[in-house]
């Protein structure tokens, strides 16, 4: 597909620019900082709209959570959502399809611009270097989430048709290593703040998810650096108010997508809210309701409850907004400080300094209401920093699962509470189609 075809994709513009349709296509794209701009932005735009980490049906917010414990499914005509939520995903799921091939799109794009930036002289250097930041960031960044859901595949460095068609899969340590690789690339070549609206990727930004990846990769002393560097040293702070979290000026972001249209607000919202019984489509489950501690003011501020009488539903209440407010309020967050602190924690308490872990941990349960722990073995300490991530990042792109996998903690905790859990659901099917079109991708993921 082409780099027009690609960002032609996208529903609306992510901020307030027309992108010059006519010169996006061959090297003039690259020759005027407004539409390598427009390019890029088309990209955010697939992101939040469309790919992976969109707060609607086909994202992974929504698709994960239904996957393991933390939504229950309601709606009779979503068949795709409905293997998820059963545990009985099939190769040609067209929700898989998507994830899949929609991820690719978007690396297509970024590789577009990451070639075609290399073989610009006409834009000024730190013009280009910030543009080719954003493209190695948004490059790794779908990558690290393809490989969670997927383990082994294709890390796309080309927009070669023939390469790409014919790509082998990779070791899942050695995509870690290329998305540790962009991410590093990105730091040196992102500017140190991108603005205070927070729509596009930082220094800071890439050091958070290099954050992410590290702990992924068991890197526990690269891990804690960066999410040390961003607490320390960022211009973050963790929101004291919890009904304020997750407003579009919340202190403690520090990556959201904008809304695309004044007044909008997030995707999330259509896609948890509801106000009447039974659930249209989704609602949390009884297992993540009964997770919280007595007393934890999450529970009261992030989860609205709902009842015709006789029932009684919950919803997520992260962002409180389903309609058009005027003047926008809320914005999807794709990383927020929060994480950091919990990367901070696990990574101390992995390098064994337990007093350091919980000098992290402690300040996301304070600011929830709930008492500071106190000094404990490292395996009980780790078990806390997983049940606060749950109840922390609950229905947040699909931390849940990727922390399940990671932690190899999958098949004891959902075999009792999904039927039909089994030990190959820690890996998405490859898409069929996909398959058909590289035979290289085969094998296919094991159990399917």
């Amino acid at each position: 597909m082409g780099l027009f075809a690609i960002l032609m994709t996208s529903c609306d513009d992510f901020v307030e620019i027309d992108p010059p349709n006519d010169q996006l296509t061959g090297v003039v794209v690259f020759d005027d900082a407004t539409t390598v701009n427009a390019a890029l932005i088309h990209i955010y735009t697939g992101l939040r709209d469309q790919a992976l980490v969109n707060g609607g049906l086909s994202g992974i917010s929504f698709l994960l959570g239904l996957y393991t414990d933390e939504l229950d499914l309601y709606s009779t005509t979503l068949p795709d959502a409905r293997q998820f939520y059963d545990n009985a995903l099939l190769s040609s799921n067209n929700s898989v399809q998507d994830l899949w091939g929609n991820g690719y799109n978007l690396i297509h794009a970024t590789n577009a611009i990451i070639e075609g930036l290399k073989g610009s002289t006409a834009l000024p250097q730190d013009d280009r270097d910030h543009f080719l930041g954003e493209a190695h960031f948004l490059r790794a960044f779908t990558h690290l989430h393809l490989t969670g859901l997927f383990g082994e595949l294709p890390y796309l460095e080309t927009t070669d048709y023939v390469a790409n068609s014919e790509a082998e899969k990779e070791e899942v340590h050695s995509v870690f290593s290329k998305v540790i690789a962009d991410l590093e690339r990105a730091k040196t070549l992102l500017p140190m703040n991108a603005g205070s609206e927070k729509v596009r990727p930082d220094r800071w930004t890439a050091s958070a998810i290099l954050a992410r990846v590290h702990l992924y990769n068991g890197q526990w002393e690269q891990a804690w650096a960066e999410a040390f560097d961003i607490i320390t040293n960022g211009s973050y702070s963790l929101n004291t108010n919890l009904e304020q979290v997750f407003l579009n000026d919340s202190p403690e972001t520090l990556w959201q997508f904008s809304v695309g249209s004044t007044g909008a607000n997030t995707y999330e919202g259509h896609t948890f809210i509801f106000t009447s019984g039974p659930p249209p489509t989704t609602a949390l489950s009884d297992h993540l309701m009964g997770a919280f501690e007595e007393g934890d003011a999450r529970k009261v501020q992030w989860i609205a409850s709902i009842t015709d009488g006789t029932d009684t539903w919950y919803h997520p209440n992260k962002y409180k907004l389903n309609t058009n407010s005027g003047t926008t309020q809320e914005q999807s967050i794709v990383i927020r400080l929060a994480e950091l602190y919990l990367i901070a924690s696990e990574a101390q308490a992995h390098l064994g300094n337990l007093d350091e872990a919980l000098n992290y941990l402690n300040p996301i349960r304070e600011r929830a209401g709930l008492d500071p722990l106190g000094m404990m073995g490292q395996s009980d300490l780790l078990d806390a920093i997983q049940q606060e991530r749950r109840v922390e990042l609950f229905t947040e792109h699909g931390h849940r699962f990727f922390d399940l996998k990671r932690t190899e903690r999958a098949n004891s905790e959902l075999s009792d509470t999904k039927p039909n859990w089994e030990a190959r659901d820690v890996q998405l099917p490859l898409p069929e189609s996909e398959i058909l079109l590289n035979p290289n991708l085969l094998p296919q993921n094991e159990g399917y």
